[in-house]
């Protein structure tokens, strides 16, 4: 495809980050109307319930999402939705992520959640199916967070959480306001983790600020973290040894006393007005991460990067002849200073690779929105997205192997709805999505540079939907299909075993169906449910002359549900969460099943004093003592797919206002 002029990208690039302004019509705010199907909107009750350990406390409340890895956080929680994101060896793929309307994700598209705090979220939206064309690249569906903003009353408080697994975490915060117009909070916190595998210790630390300042020009926004992480990894085990012994490492993360260190700082600032003719805003973003890790194996076992990274964009919404329209701009980059070595049993050894990996992406975006008559609406969505994903050998000695890729994609989507009385919304919803390779998921199986043959991978998918509201109850029921080309699919090397790299399957398609309901049934309980039945498979998909037309995609159940029971009288809450998981298969062939496991949670938390301001919460987790795993590894080698999960275990905390 021929590029764009470099006029057109930088003059007219699109807003990533300012979405959580523009996220209509995929998700609509208020108690008087209806949620779009196919969006879910979460508050911040499950931190009152849970351990705190992952967004997963939040997520496993949402059809059509499944999150892996919630305990191993040498890899990180890795959320799927619909498909988008199972390919991911860690961290989150295919999926954008905003926190405060600022996006965590990267340009070449990967994110990572270990500096959120999960203490501070207030609400969670999540956006299901492809959202490209008003996100941008990895955008097969959203997860927008907002955190608890600052109030001008002084607040100090602090938070202590033991459990089993060497559960110890405490948190610290402090704000109030900062004269007249701006309020602050500070928040400072530990977390220890021994898990409940061998090699399986974990110590995260972070320091998260956020400010709000009122404007006669508009509301300002800051916020800053900072984090430092150190992991070790488990790794996977085969089938006879997770049934044998779950607790053990595999031996060769012992052998190379595989892990991870990780230190990153992170600002962002927003600004945004609105007036009676118009809405504008603008955001910027920038950081850096320092990464060193240990993988389980010797040539070039060893990997460090010094990323820098950072964005800028803006929006304006106005009506012009009776459209809602939203144009934006941004631009994004990132610098990773990546090096390899030797692993010499926990040592570094040799260098192995030198060179530094860019990222740029910019893009255009325009939205627009009217009625058509009394009880129709159109919606209409477009982004133009140029992508760049560069590569300068540093380590010539075994060649040059210096190169870009280059990765230009139009997003659309258009959404007709129909309101069917005063609380009931039909709609049908037809868009696309792209998803670029990572700059690691481009790693050259045979050597530096970039992997010549991966290719980004296409969707476009249709949907119809219908969500309501009645006096005690909300529902939703989706239907979809998704067809893809080029899907992204891992797979492991002999010579490398624990590394992913990443090849290209042809076409694929996924269908499915998904269904929620929240019910109130009295003063003090209620309900929560919903149901995912799904059918995604390869249509054309061929590998060292074998054939997989028709094979499941791995990493992702058929059938999944939860339920969830509240109670909360006055100051109690508590809640028995419930989750199925249906069976799945952890290779393309369909060779290895894995078996589909039921689950529950009680958790609960009672407020003390005649202030309110003191709170014990405490909860036991796995309650059945079910043996199941808590990660899959799609297509690893030597049979090692399986992270098994803990057993039964139990956390209490307490929480304090002076």
């Amino acid at each position: 495809m021929k590029p764009w002029p470099a006029w057109l990208l930088i003059c007219c690039s699109a807003p990533i980050a300012a979405q959580t302004l523009q996220l209509d019509p995929l998700i609509v705010s208020g108690e008087a109307e209806p949620a779009a199907a196919s969006s879910t909107q979460l508050d911040g009750t499950p931190a009152a319930t849970s351990d705190g350990l992952s967004l997963d406390a939040w997520l496993q409340q949402v059809p059509g999402v499944f999150a892996q890895n919630r305990y191993n956080l040498a890899q990180g929680l890795r959320p799927s939705i619909r498909g988008f994101g199972a390919r991911a060896a860690f961290g989150v793929r295919g999926i954008q992520v905003l926190v405060d309307g600022v996006p965590l994700t990267l340009p070449d598209g990967q994110t990572e959640l270990d500096v959120l705090d999960l203490e501070a979220i207030e609400r969670v939206d999540v956006i299901r199916g492809p959202a490209a064309a008003l996100f941008g690249n990895a955008a097969g569906g959203v997860i927008a967070i907002e955190t608890t903003p600052p109030g001008n009353a002084r607040e100090i408080g602090g938070q202590v959480t033991i459990g089993e697994l060497g559960l110890r975490r405490w948190r610290g915060t402090a704000g109030g306001g900062l004269g007249d117009n701006t309020a602050a909070r500070l928040s400072l916190g530990e977390q220890r983790l021994d898990g409940a595998r061998d090699h399986g210790n974990s110590q995260v630390q972070r320091l998260n600020a956020r400010s709000q300042t009122t404007l006669a020009s508009g509301n300002l926004q800051f916020n800053a973290s900072v984090l430092d992480v150190t992991a070790q990894d488990p790794g996977a085990l085969t089938r006879a040894q997770a049934d044998q012994d779950p607790g053990q490492a595999a031996a060769n993360n012992l052998r190379f006393d595989a892990g991870e260190r990780i230190r990153q700082q992170r600002f962002s600032g927003r600004w945004l007005r609105t007036t009676r003719e118009s809405a504008q805003s603008l955001q910027g973003f920038a950081g850096q991460r320092l990464f060193e890790n240990r993988l389980p194996f010797e040539s070039g076992g060893q990997v460090s990067f010094d990323r820098r990274f950072g964005g800028l964009g803006g929006t304006l919404t106005a009506t012009a002849a009776g459209w809602d329209v939203t144009s934006g701009m941004d631009v994004q980059h990132q610098r990773d200073a990546r090096r390899r070595y030797d692993n010499l049993d926990g040592l570094r050894g040799a260098q192995t690779l030198d060179q530094i990996e860019t990222a740029t992406g910019a893009g255009l975006y325009l939205a627009a929105d009217r009625p058509l008559g009394p009880a129709w609406r159109l919606d209409l969505g477009l982004r133009l997205d140029h992508l760049r994903i560069a590569v300068d050998d540093q380590f010539l000695g075994d060649g040059d192997d210096s190169g870009d890729r280059n990765f230009d994609a139009a997003s659309w989507s258009t959404q007709l709805a129909r309101q069917l009385g005063d609380s009931h919304t039909l709609s049908l919803r037809i868009a696309s999505a792209f998803e670029s390779p990572t700059a690691t998921e481009l790693a050259n199986p045979d050597g530096g540079g970039f992997n010549p043959e991966l290719d980004p991978a296409r969707a476009t998918s249709a949907e119809l939907g219908l969500s309501g509201l009645t006096e005690a109850a909300s529902y939703s029921a989706v239907i979809y299909t998704t067809r893809l080309r080029d899907e992204l699919v891992p797979f492991e090397r002999d010579d490398q075993p624990g590394r992913t790299f990443y090849r290209n399957s042809g076409r694929s398609t996924r269908n499915g169906v998904e269904l929620a309901w929240t019910q109130t049934w009295a003063t003090h309980w209620s309900t929560q449910a919903g149901y995912t039945l799904n059918d995604f498979s390869f249509d054309d998909y061929q590998r060292d002359g074998t054939d997989f037309a028709g094979k499941r995609q791995p990493g992702i159940p058929r059938q999944q549900g939860f339920l969830t029971l509240r109670w909360t009288p006055g100051r109690i809450t508590t809640s028995l969460r419930g989750r199925f998981i249906g069976e799945l298969y952890a290779d393309d062939a369909n060779a290895v099943r894995v078996p589909g496991h039921a689950l529950f949670d009680l958790g609960g938390s009672v407020s003390l004093g005649a202030s309110g301001r003191w709170t014990l919460r405490a909860g036991i987790n796995n309650l059945g003592d079910i043996d199941h795993a808590d990660n899959v590894r799609i297509n690893a080698f030597g049979g090692r797919y399986f992270e098994p999960a803990p057993g039964r275990h139990v956390f209490v905390g307490f929480n304090g206002e002076f």
